[in-house]
């Protein structure tokens, strides 16, 4: 799988989710102040949820741009090629009948990046997943958090 052109999908990716966040942000503040959100009694709520549901989603739009701005910031240490799984490698898994890829990163765990129809999901350090791989190489077996084996195939 070519590390680099995985590293760019996922880029594109995070900035379709921060624009989506940020879209979703300015359509709640508007709609929280928009006069049809307007209380008709003290029991209706709709513009304080509004607020909130833009807070929230402003809270996303924020952990969107953190994530671009930190992967963007570690790229030339995320594309160096790996031998073992730290921050930055690109390694599958083979598990049972399957074998799933992963990309260990600091920021975005568990999002998913499609490439060459092939399913990728960001690991984070926090993950327990990433406890498990941290330092092994390929070849080395080890238990899913499910109790099921798993052997490393390939880091990059």
């Amino acid at each position: 799988m070519d590390k680099a052109k995985f590293y760019g999908l996922l880029l594109e990716s995070l900035h379709k989710e921060l624009h989506l966040a940020v879209n979703a942000s300015q359509d709640a503040a508007d709609y929280a102040t928009n006069d049809e959100s307007r209380a008709d009694s003290q029991w209706d709520t709709q513009g304080l949820e509004a607020s909130y549901l833009a807070a929230g989603q402003a809270g996303m739009a924020k952990k969107w741009a953190d994530a671009i701005k930190e992967l963007q910031s570690e790229r030339e240490s995320m594309l160096q090629s790996k031998e073992q799984v730290e921050l930055g490698a690109l390694f599958e898994c083979a598990h049972g009948e399957g074998s799933d890829y992963f990309f260990f990163a600091g920021v975005a765990g568990g999002h998913e990046v499609l490439i060459d129809s092939q399913a990728v999901t960001v690991v984070s350090p926090q993950s327990p997943l990433a406890h498990r791989l941290l330092g092994l190489r390929v070849g080395d077996g080890f238990v899913l958090p499910n109790g099921k084996f798993s052997r490393l195939l390939s880091v990059e």
